[in-house]
């Protein structure tokens, strides 16, 4: 029983500890003070469902073209949301309400959170084909198992940025710390959207 367990624990896992969009979005809003356990349960939840489509949909086939598109949108969607951040980081001033730069919202940072996460190709990688192929091995009953493990290594590294990210809370006022992180995001964005664009066929 503890071979698929850890086996789904440690791959997973492994696999989220990656700077990516949507780890860096939960980790900003930590920070922030903004929803962070909110966005790390949706992000814990948006793995489980990814994880079972992986272990028991493997049969499903993409076309290429679809990829690409998928691929590009994506990056397109990555590159907007980094021209946000660096307009945020332009528009504000030392001088401005602090409570106006840190005006929260429930309903955008799930939007965006969701955007990060579904419209995120290493996601689907890394949950759906990843995991569900190394899930090929075991019989039915150990599949079980093997997403308990994957799943609880989901909690795990989520919830650890969450309260990670909230011990930084505390410099949630600090304007030059909260710039510095939106010009962090901003950069991992980009380049994260330039390696999708290589990865297509259009380019």
């Amino acid at each position: 029983m503890s071979g698929p367990l850890f086996t789904g624990f440690l791959l997973c896992f492994s696999l989220n500890c990656v700077i990516g969009a949507q780890n860096t979005y939960l980790f900003r809003q930590g920070v922030r003070n903004e929803y962070v356990y909110t966005l790390a349960c949706f992000c814990i939840i948006s793995d489980f469902v990814l994880i079972l489509l992986g272990v028991y949909g493997m049969s499903l086939i993409v076309n290429q073209f679809y990829i690409d598109l998928f691929l590009t949108l994506s990056a397109v969607c990555l590159i907007f949301y980094a021209i946000l951040r660096l307009r945020n980081v332009l528009k504000i001033r030392y001088n401005i309400d602090k409570e106006n730069y840190l005006a929260k919202s429930l309903k955008k940072s799930l939007i965006t959170m969701s955007v990060f996460t579904l419209l995120n190709p290493h996601v689907y990688l890394d949950t759906v084909i990843l995991i569900g192929s190394a899930s090929l091995q075991f019989n039915a009953y150990n599949k079980i198992t093997y997403i308990i493990g994957a799943t609880a290594a989901s909690i795990v590294f989520f919830f650890g940025v969450a309260i990670l990210s909230k011990l930084l809370s505390t410099f949630s006022h600090s304007i030059i710390l909260l710039k510095i992180i939106d010009i962090g995001t901003a950069i991992i964005l980009v380049m994260i959207s330039v390696i999708m664009l290589k990865a297509t066929s259009f380019i």
